[in-house]
């Protein structure tokens, strides 16, 4: 299978050599863009990821109720025109340089930094900026890009490891083919999130440092095809912003397509725990993606680092499945506390009496779970059942 997916990326790359050869012959070509993803300080590193892209208009689309625009415009976000040997000048608290992206189109910032040098009000995020100056074979005008990096606080007591797909936002991720019109959505406004979440995410990051003293890390199988949507996404709901660690399809576009998400999650879980050693975590995701799994071995990799796993449970009513419950008794049996739930009314209860979270967050989630559930969405009524 290593050998198939190795030679289906030289393939895509073939390809896109091409492809892009004949746009630029016919001038066909569209002008670059920068985005720039949401990066992280850790062990005296500072790392922010970005990516130079032709712009084909997806990014600031209006938002459309259109099913066929939708399809088309996340057909364009998938099929990405990557701008490789593009110079990308950096500027901020660590310094200045220039970076180079790479054939997929990825610029990456990797430098040395001392936290403490950063400023006191670099907590929770110190602002990088970016200027896209050139790119051969190209003629425009420089592209500027904010981009920001996660400082943790050390008042931190915690931090949270959460899915996205499913688990903060309703994506029908686990009935793919019946929620298409969800799933190929591309805008924020067209996304819904589950009851609850904001208030939780909130009350999970509240600290003494303040409102994110705590960190939280989104780590999720989608590509980073999405990271748009799903920055702005949070932005609008309220939900507290994180380093994302998703998926590159350049990297392994045959995964993605045959849904193997576990080596991606266990690599990222992996590098957290490596980076942030002086903390637990809670561990948040949903029963369609192998989450528990997951999670179990996490579990089991880094003992006495998981402070507890909650599971949103997102199987269909009358579902008999055990696996999910198989590896949450997997995860007990190693100490450590597990809740599964179609709302967040058991795992705020349980934040709530381990002291993770301020009293009252429990009767929070639950008011705005009343508030939204049976709420119509632009696909019918939001799909919560609240368990008795």
């Amino acid at each position: 299978m290593d050998t198939l997916s190795g030679l289906g990326q030289r393939l895509l790359c073939r390809s896109r050599v091409l492809r892009f050869r004949a746009k630029r012959a016919v001038g066909l070509t569209d002008r670059p863009t920068l985005v720039v993803y949401p990066g992280r300080v850790a062990k005296g590193r500072l790392e922010v990821l970005g990516r130079v892209l032709e712009d084909e208009g997806v990014f600031d689309a209006a938002h459309s109720n259109s099913a066929l625009r939708n399809l088309w415009l996340t057909f364009k976000r998938y099929e990405t025109d990557e701008i490789g040997g593009a110079r990308v000048w950096y500027d901020g608290p660590v310094g200045s340089g220039e970076l180079v992206s790479d054939s997929e189109g990825y610029v990456r910032l990797d430098v040395d930094v001392d936290a403490t040098h950063l400023g006191e009000d670099a907590a929770p995020w110190t602002p990088i900026r970016f200027r896209l100056e050139a790119a051969d074979g190209y003629d425009f005008p420089p592209v500027e890009a904010e981009g920001r990096a996660r400082v943790v606080s050390p008042a931190a007591r915690f931090g949270v490891i959460s899915d996205i797909d499913d688990t903060i936002i309703h994506t029908g991720a686990f009935k793919m083919l019946r929620h298409w019109r969800i799933v190929t959505a591309n805008s924020p406004e067209a996304r819904t999130a589950f009851p609850g979440v904001s208030e939780f995410y909130r009350a999970l990051c509240d600290g003494a440092a303040g409102p994110q003293t705590n960190p939280v890390f989104y780590v999720s199988s989608s590509p980073w095809n999405l990271s748009d949507i799903f920055e702005r996404f949070m932005a609008q709901k309220n939900i507290p912003a994180g380093p994302m660690l998703l998926r590159s399809l350049s990297d392994d576009a045959l995964g993605w397509l045959l849904r193997r998400h576990r080596s991606h999650k266990d690599r990222a879980i992996d590098d957290l725990m490596a980076d942030y050693p002086g903390l637990g975590f809670v561990l948040i995701g949903d029963s369609g993606q192998k989450d528990a799994t997951v999670y179990a071995a996490a579990v089991e990799r880094h003992p006495g680092r998981v402070l507890a796993v909650h599971i949103h449970d997102v199987r269909p009513e009358g579902t008999v499945s055990t696996e999910v419950e198989r590896e949450l008794r997997r995860i007990e049996a190693a100490g450590v506390p597990t809740t599964l739930g179609r709302t967040l009314e058991q795992a705020s209860a349980h934040a709530e009496a381990a002291g993770l979270v301020a009293a009252g967050t429990q009767a929070a989630v639950l008011a705005e779970v009343a508030e939204e559930v049976g709420k119509p969405t632009r696909f019918g009524p939001f799909p919560v059942i609240v368990q008795p």
